[in-house]
């Protein structure tokens, strides 16, 4: 898991771009949160060259791109935080047709300059397609869209008695990763 939340700091901490873009409002979801904390244990502003040691004590070293601005405010000691949510099937409902697809909206926001490095990229995804199964005591649905199937979980607040396999249905899957820098206290 370190692998993976070090490639999502170095892709979020250090994006380009600076659009403030207002998360989309969300019903209740079937919510899987991961959390994960790092020390900053060494780090070279020159060659931007940063160790990065989780909480077992395994450390891992990348070099940090020339878009980030705000790594200069990063010293030894500092605590990375990384949290990464994925909300799934916050809606199912019915949608009109059967045209199946996908629409995606992400949005991008990070620490103005100057000031310790934060960064949240969240990605919301409706995909539209056909039930073709549907588990009510597990709460999963099977979705086939245009180019996959999915099966995902149902939040308990939707009515899945309104729902019924060959239904053209909408679902929301909406993913989020926040990464702060901070002092230690």
């Amino acid at each position: 898991m370190f692998g993976r939340f070090i490639a999502v700091i170095a892709a979020a901490l250090f994006l380009s771009a600076n659009v403030q873009a207002a998360e989309p409002s969300m019903g209740k979801a079937a919510l899987l949160v991961t959390v994960g904390t790092y020390k900053v244990t060494a780090i070279d502003h020159k060659s931007r060259k940063v160790t990065l040691q989780d909480e077992e004590g395994n450390s891992e070293s990348f070099v940090i791109g020339k878009e980030a601005r705000n790594l200069d405010q990063v010293n030894v000691g500092d605590i990375v935080t990384v949290k990464a949510a994925e909300g799934i099937a916050v809606e199912l409902v019915p949608a009109a047709g059967s045209i199946t697809g996908i629409v995606e909206r992400t949005g991008v926001s990070r620490s103005d300059k100057g000031q310790k490095p934060h960064a949240a990229v969240y990605r919301h995804v409706e995909l539209i397609g056909q039930v073709k199964a549907l588990d009510k005591k597990k709460r999963e649905v099977t979705i086939r869209g245009k180019d996959a199937t999915i099966t995902v979980p149902v939040a308990d607040d939707v009515d899945l008695d309104k729902v019924n396999v060959g239904d053209t249905v909408r679902i929301d899957i909406l993913e989020a990763v926040s990464i702060t820098v901070d002092a230690p206290k």
